[in-house]
Formats: C-alpha cells, structure tokens, sequence
C-alpha cells in the first residue's frame, strides 16, 4: 500500500472514529438518573385523558401521558414509579431530588426553561364541542345568538369575550356565556339542551367524547396551541437521551398507538422536540 493510500485510509478511520466518540447517545445509554431499574417521574394524576385514576381506591394510574412514560422506561430497561402531589409541587420536586422527570400535562415555557431542562412532545388545542347531532355548526360564529357553558375562572371566559366583540364587528347577536363550577356541569348543560356548545382543551374534550360516545363531538378547532413537555433537572446528555426516546415512539409508531387508544388527535405529537 502506497503512503497516499496509507493516508487516505488513516483518515477514513480517524473520521468514524471520531463521528462514533461523538455519538454520545447510543441506544444502549440510559440517563444517570436512572439506576436500579427504576424511572422515578413526578405527576399530578388528575388530568384524564393525560393521566388519573379510573376508579375510586385504584392504586394505579391510567392515560395517554403514562403510556408514553412507561414505554420510554422500557427504552432504558427501567420500570416508572410515580410520585403523586399538587401540580405546582412537580417542579420543585425536580429540585428536591423526589423524582427524576415530570410529566403531568405541563406546559413548556421561557420561564421554566431558565431552570430547568424540557422536551416538548404533545401540541393540545382549544376546541368547540357541541352535540353529537349539531351538523350546523362549523366555526365560533355559528354561536351567534346562542348560549355557551364554560367552566367558571378559565381563560376560555375571555375566549368568549373576544369572541363577542368579533360578532359584534360584524354586526351578528353575542354569545350568552354561562358559567358553572365545574367541567362535568358545563358538559351536563350540553346534554339537556340548556347550552349549544363549551369551549375547552382537545384532551379535555377527547376524555368526555370517551365517557359518553356518541353524545358528543369537536366542530371547530383553534389554530392556537400549547405545548406540554416533560421536564429534568439541566442537563444536556440527559435532555438529549429522553428527546430520542420520545423520537424512537413516534418512528415506531408507538405514538400514533397511543393517541387513537386515548381517542386524541392523531396529529398532537407531530411536534418538534427542540
């Protein structure tokens, strides 16, 4: 072999050798919080469809966000153990070392960024859901003129607000906004017929269209999204291994196995992880 050869082959070797040191997340690495098998995540465990408790006493949680816990446990030969408190707890537990993710439905934001490390993986949207047999209504202005049921102290009163200056605008009758303490009391007014429609989150919407099929469906949905995430203590190797771990369900098609188990829209994880 001629030294153009020898060099040329050297080179060859030094730059996989070099691409393969800097893979720094083989399929094989697991986060450095997770030891003894164990996956360690905090959640509230009271966001159905996202994950709760189907039955009084159960000791299990159920949802769409535990599956997709429990298959990226099984990513790295771990099993999850959930750590159950308030929601405004879940982050300082990161903290505190109780856990070593939080996955409950929580938003990724600027602000919780600058202390902690989030992958976004699920886009949610405010929807408008009204009868199943309401084959009328195709956007928020065929509301005109009629009564709406919301849950009373959410943003989606000021949905509504802005809704109306819109109808007003255009010279159409306002929406009569009714509020009530709770979501099951909203949805009961959509089923006697006191209230044609609510507005509410996507997830929200698919858990209720799971308790009553049928009874129930979206007929608008806002372009406008929130994304949840699952948050870590700073840490880029480990950021990076749950980012391929979400990557490898949505490849697998795991993903899309668990939105239509949980009657979710089929596009809410076609978010980009970044």
């Amino acid at each position: 072999m001629n030294r153009l050869m020898k060099r040329a082959l050297f080179t060859l070797l030094a730059t996989a050798a070099s691409g393969y040191a800097g893979h720094s997340y083989c399929a094989d690495q697991k986060p450095d919080f997770v030891s003894n098998g164990v996956l360690r995540v905090c959640t509230a465990g009271d966001f159905p469809p996202m994950q709760y408790y189907q039955n009084p006493g159960d000791t299990n949680l159920v949802g769409f966000e535990i599956d997709v816990v429990d298959a990226i446990a099984r990513e790295w030969d771990a099993k999850a153990e959930y750590v159950i408190g308030d929601f405004k707890g879940l982050l300082p537990s990161l903290d505190s070392m109780r856990c070593d993710l939080v996955a409950s439905g929580i938003m990724i934001t600027p602000a919780r960024l600058e202390k902690y490390d989030g992958v976004p993986y699920f886009g949610s949207h405010v929807v408008l859901v009204v009868p199943k047999t309401d084959d009328a209504t195709k956007s928020t202005d065929d509301m005109s003129g009629k009564v709406m049921a919301i849950e009373a102290g959410t943003t989606y009163e000021t949905v509504i607000s802005d809704l109306n200056k819109k109808l007003a605008a255009s010279g159409k009758d306002p929406v009569t906004m009714q509020t009530y303490p709770s979501a099951s009391g909203v949805i009961q007014q959509i089923l006697v017929g006191r209230a044609a429609s609510t507005i509410t989150q996507d997830t929200t919407a698919a858990f209720r269209m799971m308790q009553m099929p049928d009874r129930l469906k979206i007929a608008y949905t806002y372009d406008e999204s929130e994304t949840y995430g699952i948050y870590m203590r700073k840490n880029p190797q480990n950021r990076q291994m749950v980012k391929a771990a979400l990557e490898s369900l949505q490849a697998s098609g795991q993903m899309k196995a668990f939105l239509a188990k949980w009657s979710l829209p089929e596009n809410s994880t076609a978010v980009s992880h970044d």
